[in-house]
């Protein structure tokens, strides 16, 4: 009789999912690196069929075609571009998939500004029009003081240039590497809003990345790729479907449904302040992404700020646009007047003492130049004898014909050939008493009072020798 034996074979345990393994907020990482652009393999920019031919400068902004480089600065029958001919290149300042960043030292006045350079050419109109608005919409913008200055901008060889003013860094980076002010970011990321849509436009792609900080520490904002025009009467959201949206991280829910209006620049700057002040990794998707679309902030990372700051912050990340309250109302807080008057006197200190400290650097700079460092006749050494054949072109210190004159230059000693001085005095009146007969005037020169000497010099063993053979004879 034979028994069966089952053989029991173990399962393998079933995954089991925990609610805390995915947190939805974490801190932000210390840096992050853009990975390039990858290439297009539907559309290479080199063509087989149709050769490329590189385009010619072509100036875009008005500062250009009102006063164009003169033949002197740019010759367009050189290989050389625009760019190499009129600038200095000292070197990249970044790169991303939007292209590349130089500081370059201008050839025409000496001053430094940032380049930015299209990532690749143009492979269509499409892609040509999208990426000239940026330089179109930037030229539109009146100057202020947290916008970043607009200089020029050109096309040459399929590519965009953009020149602006210099920055040190961006807020991203400045953020990472320094205690965060949190009131002074949004005081001057306010005003900058404020000088947008009292304009009638809309960033729509407001994030750290996109702010730039000067040597004083004030805040630019730029990259105005996106920048939107509404109706600034009626004050509504503008339903578009042909625009471009921005940084999903950033985006406001109403864009997209497709509503566009200053309250979406609104949540962007609420979403940066709050990543800026609790270093806050801000989510890409998933239910963080959600939650503070809800308006519900993380309370673990919230929790060291002022109540006061939590309030707006709390306002500005509202759900529905028209519960967000504008840039004049944020600013016309009592807290935020505050803050933003010592912001002002801040940047008006800081700036002034660089003002100056710019200033005295000029100065010495001019006064080093026009100095002659040369080496004086003046300065000798104590051992050097004095050559009367050089102290005869001396510049006289005083009149020619003055007394002070003849006395200044009776102080000289000179070697008779025995070795004893001269008597000045003596030299003098006999000098004096030639040029009186021979001009009738009782003024003298002060070149005919130096003496010319007849004699060679020697050395002691030839005068001792001379002196010895005297002696025997």
């Amino acid at each position: 009789m034979s028994v069966a034996v089952e053989a029991t074979v173990a399962r393998l345990p079933l995954p089991s999912h925990f609610s805390h393994a995915e947190q939805s907020f974490s801190i932000k990482k210390l840096s992050r690196s853009v990975p390039p652009l990858p290439p297009s393999k539907g559309c290479p920019p080199l063509s087989r069929l149709f050769p490329h031919q590189p385009s010619p400068f072509t100036p875009l902004s008005q500062s250009l075609n009102k006063s164009p480089p003169p033949s002197s600065e740019y010759d367009p029958n050189k290989q050389q571009t625009y760019f190499n001919q009129c600038f200095t290149n000292l070197g990249l300042l970044g790169r991303g998939s939007f292209g590349e960043v130089f500081k370059v030292q201008s050839n025409k006045d000496g001053h430094k500004y940032a380049v930015k350079r299209s990532a690749h050419r143009f492979r269509g109109n499409t892609e040509r029009s999208r990426s000239l608005r940026e330089a179109r919409n930037h030229e539109r913008l009146c100057p202020h003081p947290h916008i970043l200055n607009f200089v020029a901008a050109w096309e040459e060889c399929g590519r965009l240039y953009i020149q602006t003013e210099l920055c040190s860094t961006t807020l991203l980076l400045h953020a990472e590497n320094q205690p965060p002010a949190a009131w002074n970011y949004l005081c001057d990321l306010l005003s900058a809003l404020e000088h947008l849509h009292s304009h009638g436009f809309v960033h729509l792609d407001l994030k750290p990345a996109n702010v730039l900080i000067t040597e004083s520490g004030r805040l630019k904002l730029a990259d105005f790729g996106l920048l939107f025009q509404f109706n600034q009467k009626d004050g509504e959201q503008t339903v578009k479907d042909d625009i471009q949206e921005g940084d999903p991280r950033y985006m406001a829910p109403e864009l997209l449904r497709g509503e566009y209006g200053p309250a979406a620049d609104v949540f962007s700057l609420g979403v940066s302040i709050l990543e800026l002040a609790c270093n806050l990794e801000v989510p890409n998707g998933g239910d963080g992404w959600q939650q503070l679309r809800q308006g519900c902030l993380p309370a673990e990372f919230t929790s060291g700020l002022s109540p006061e700051f939590q309030r707006i912050l709390k306002v500005m990340l509202a759900p529905e646009p028209s519960k967000r309250p504008t840039v004049l109302e944020l600013l016309s807080l009592p807290c935020v007047k505050k803050q933003r008057w010592k912001r002002r006197i801040y940047l008006t200190i800081v700036e002034t003492v660089l003002a100056l400290v710019f200033l005295c650097q000029v100065c010495c700079l001019h006064n080093i130049e026009t100095l002659n460092i040369s080496p004086s006749p003046y300065h000798r050494s104590p051992a050097h004898t004095p050559n009367h054949s050089v102290l005869r072109e001396w510049p006289s210190c005083h009149l020619p014909l003055t007394p002070s004159s003849i006395n200044s230059f009776n102080s000289c000693h000179d070697l008779s050939p025995n070795g004893s001085p001269i008597h000045t005095s003596i030299l003098s009146r006999q000098t004096y008493g030639k040029s009186e007969e021979r001009s009738g005037r009782k003024w003298v020169r002060a070149e005919e009072l130096l003496p010319r000497p007849n004699f060679e010099p020697k050395n002691l063993l030839s005068l001792f020798e001379e002196t010895s053979c005297d002696g025997q004879s």
